[in-house]
């Protein structure tokens, strides 16, 4: 007999809340590949509680972002996090792409293969956290906004009222058809600005592999760039989103697996037990040649990339091009 989808929601509700009992500091991503399923799966389970489902109008919801003032957006795939605070000022639809940027913020996000949408109430060890949680037709979590203490909380309660669905089951049904990936969306765009041209570039096939550098050549080259203070973009993509940083970097810590930038305004969180390497890679971008780092995982998928400052009118920055010349490279991967 099949089994009713409250019953499904409630057993897997109770499963979560008995995991949580015995791991109370489990993050949600974990509590999920844990017990079996996607993380929008079990964040529905709170549906009418912690959690609101909202409504699948994404340009219009991302629009209002803009009006709560400085937020933190993260972006994340299974190795690399990837978060940024900053203002989401300037919304530009383009085909099923939304493409953002603010003080401090560049995003292109692939909105034409998201699924569902929460706003999302949680109890931390640093307090209570508010935060707009997107998913992909996985379940898998593409892109998340977190309130900052600046962050304008009453019109963060009034946007979750407009866009809140009608639909609040606690039960999430997720499609089985495969879907478009971000990469793929932003190839078929038209009138992309060039810098998501040229990054898109780079995570795509028509990048030339030069050489590669190590894990630990890797590690001592981002040493470099804090103390040079140079300006660089590191990017991070998942199915769904892509995100920018592009200044410099300051502050590294390493805690146990994890290499981290933390910077005010620009956090990086990247699991170095997964990084095989990283290929130097070499493209043309407009009628210029472009230079940069691809780090790859143990299957050689892309965790995240790192380029140079570029400016349009002199192209790549030429201390970043010669400090890539100088590194230690073990050849082509």
């Amino acid at each position: 007999m099949t089994k009713h989808p409250e019953f499904i929601a409630d057993t897997l509700k109770q499963a979560w809340q008995d995991l949580r009992a015995d791991h109370p500091h489990m993050r949600i991503r974990d509590a999920a590949a844990t017990l079996g399923v996607s993380e929008a799966e079990l964040l529905a389970t709170d549906c009418g509680n912690r959690v609101t489902r909202l409504r699948e109008h994404w340009p219009a919801l991302l629009g209002a972002v803009g009006t709560l003032g400085p937020v933190m957006a993260l972006t994340r795939n299974a190795f690399a996090v990837h978060e940024k605070t900053g203002l989401y000022e300037d919304i530009c639809p383009c085909g099923d792409m939304v493409l953002i940027s603010g003080h401090h913020i560049e995003l292109c996000l692939s909105t034409g293969i998201w699924h569902s949408g929460f706003a999302v109430l949680e109890e931390t060890h640093h307090g209570t956290r508010h935060s707009l949680q997107f998913f992909d037709t996985s379940g898998d979590a593409v892109h998340k906004i977190y309130l900052t203490e600046h962050s304008d909380a009453g019109l963060y309660r009034r946007l979750i009222d407009i866009f809140r669905a009608d639909d609040q089951l606690q039960h999430l049904e997720l499609p089985t058809d495969g879907t478009m990936s971000a990469l793929d969306a932003l190839a078929q765009a038209k009138d992309l600005p060039e810098h998501w041209r040229r990054l898109l570039l780079a995570e795509t096939t028509e990048a030339e592999i030069a050489d590669r550098i190590t894990a630990p050549a890797l590690r001592e080259f981002m040493r470099q760039l804090a103390e040079l203070l140079l300006p660089i973009q590191v990017l991070v993509c998942n199915h769904g989103a892509m995100q920018l940083h592009d200044g410099p970097i300051q502050n590294l810590k390493i805690t146990g697996p994890w290499f981290n930038i933390l910077d005010r305004g620009f956090n990086l969180h990247l699991n170095e037990m997964a990084v095989a390497g990283a290929d130097i890679v070499q493209l043309t971008g407009g009628q210029r040649a472009l230079t940069g780092l691809l780090v790859r995982d143990q299957n050689q998928q892309s965790i995240m990339s790192i380029f140079g400052g570029y400016d349009e009118t002199n192209g790549e920055n030429v201390l970043w091009r010669d400090l890539l010349k100088a590194l230690p490279v073990i050849g082509p991967g």
